[in-house]
């Protein structure tokens, strides 16, 4: 008997709003009950790229590709028109909405979405959550040519969404003119993301968050026009990311996520951040203003009493750094060239994350380390010379007993395969492969897996399988049985799972 379909509709989209999208619209054969249920939903998200439409660059010149393209987005457009009528048409709540176009076309389709805006921003003052993204990757495909600098505006309608806690805008969306000559008051504004869009100049940002002062989470990613990024006077704001701005000033004593990034090292990068005396959480990606060296460390960590993560991407750094805190938690180190030898003392670490590269090869010793610390390790391997750099590396950890897990990268197997003596009697315990292999040959494969699993006995083993050819993951599945083989991997004394992951 169905007594679920008989609960009262508020709860039935409680529960539908616990599902992933697909299978909220899945809901809708069930019975009669739960297709009313899942037509007055309150979450509406349109997802083009979600929906297969887009067209290759294969496809660009074929004539019925692109003919075939243009019906997928009309019935797209017309699927979004029906939904929010009909909504609109009865008087349904509009709690979330969601919109993601990468065919936008600003010639063509902007009076759409105007409609659309509209609607959902009138709806009975109900909307929370407002989620546009607009993008042009199919433009060359079937429209004929446009200027990338012709933006959608985003109209002045989504300034009557009074109660928005939520607000994320992506792609060729202008929210210059708006913000400038509009008095912004989203009183209830708690997460603000705006990412790729064209702001114009730092005062569209200004007159935006000063109506704003809820917020608690801000992005802000590549916006044009936004070269300084000062952020003050909000707060309840925790949380902030930040990338590609020349300068970044955050006067915010309550923040405790920062992450600050460019595309690049070319691009100069000025951070003034020493009032954010609360900061847990510290992410420095591409910033060539920052030195870390031993002094610039000890700094960061008398200035940040409570930082307990922190992550260092392609950061310019001195070859041999000390760092040494109580309280760090997690931290990582990628990509950061100079780099050749790290002394971590971190007592209360819980997990530290190093991706090699194939430049350098440090050292890299833990003091007063944890009984829990989880050591990941990524390197990708294309050569002899490379595999000697890892089992280098392998050597170098201190000390031994750090249980650490590896991703590798194999561009070539053969490598291992002709070298198999080169990682026998590795020093340290494996707890975990992660693998990722091309295609090679049968043989080849068995040489690697032999190599691999003998030199490091790791008790799991995982295959990336969209990385892995379909030879690696066969063999790999025959010798990694389970039953007691005297001469096989997965004898009764070393026996290990594999897990195949997507």
């Amino acid at each position: 008997m169905d007594r679920i379909s008989d609960l009262p509709k508020i709860i039935l989209h409680d529960i539908l709003s616990r599902l992933p999208h697909k299978d909220v619209a899945r809901t809708s054969i069930l019975s009669k009950a739960w297709h009313e249920t899942w037509s007055t939903f309150p979450i509406l998200v349109f997802d083009g790229f979600g929906r297969g439409i887009h067209l290759p660059l294969k496809d660009k010149g074929k004539p019925l590709k692109i003919q075939h393209h243009r019906r997928k987005v009309n019935a797209f457009l017309n699927s979004v028109d029906r939904t929010l009528v009909r909504f609109h048409h009865h008087g349904f709540a509009i709690k979330e909405f969601s919109l993601s176009m990468m065919f936008f076309h600003p010639q063509f389709m902007p009076h759409h979405v105007d409609r659309w805006m509209k609607i959902v921003s009138q709806s009975n003052d109900s909307i929370k959550v407002l989620k546009l993204e607009l993008d042009v990757t199919d433009h060359r495909f079937g429209f004929g040519p446009f200027s990338v600098d012709k933006y959608y505006y985003l109209p002045p309608d989504v300034l009557k969404a009074k109660l928005i806690t939520k607000l994320e805008l992506s792609g060729i969306i202008r929210v210059d003119k708006l913000f400038v000559n509009h008095r912004i008051r989203f009183s209830m504004l708690q997460i603000l993301s705006l990412s790729k869009v064209y702001l114009g100049h730092e005062q569209a940002l200004d007159d935006l968050i000063s109506g704003c002062p809820m917020i608690e989470d801000l992005t802000l990613e590549y916006c044009f026009g936004l070269e300084n990024v000062k952020i003050h006077d909000l707060p309840k704001l925790k949380s902030v990311k930040v990338s590609g701005p020349r300068v970044v000033d955050v006067d915010v004593p309550s923040l405790e996520f920062l992450h600050i990034g460019n595309r690049d090292l070319q691009l100069p990068c000025n951070i003034n951040i020493d009032k954010c005396r609360n900061l847990k959480v510290l992410l420095l990606g591409f910033v060539s203003s920052v030195f870390v060296s031993n002094q610039w460390l000890l700094e960061t960590f008398n200035k940040f009493p409570f930082l307990e993560r922190l992550e260092l991407d392609s950061c310019v750094t001195s070859e041999s750094i000390k760092i040494s805190s109580f309280r760090l938690k997690v931290l990582s180190i990628e990509c950061c060239h100079e780099m050749k030898e790290a002394q971590i003392n971190a007592p209360n670490l819980e997990s530290f994350r190093y991706f090699g590269t194939n430049i350098n090869v440090p050292a890299i010793s833990f003091v007063n380390c944890s009984d829990q610390l989880e050591f990941d390790a990524v390197f990708s391997i294309h050569s002899c010379l490379d595999l000697e750099r890892f089992r280098v590396f392998l050597h170098n950890i201190e000390p031994r007993n750090v249980m650490t897990s590896l991703a590798l990268g194999m561009v070539n197997g053969s490598p291992i395969a002709s070298n198999e003596d080169v990682l026998q009697n590795v020093p340290v315990k494996i707890k975990q492969l992660i693998l990722r292999v091309g295609e090679e040959t049968q043989e080849v494969c068995v040489l690697l897996i032999k190599a691999l699993f003998w030199s490091f006995r790791p008790a799991i083993v995982s295959l990336k399988l969209r990385l892995c050819s379909k030879m690696f993951v066969k063999v790999s599945l025959e010798k990694l049985k389970w039953k007691d083989e005297e001469d096989g991997c997965c004898s009764s004394s070393n026996k290990m799972k594999c897990l195949l992951v997507a």
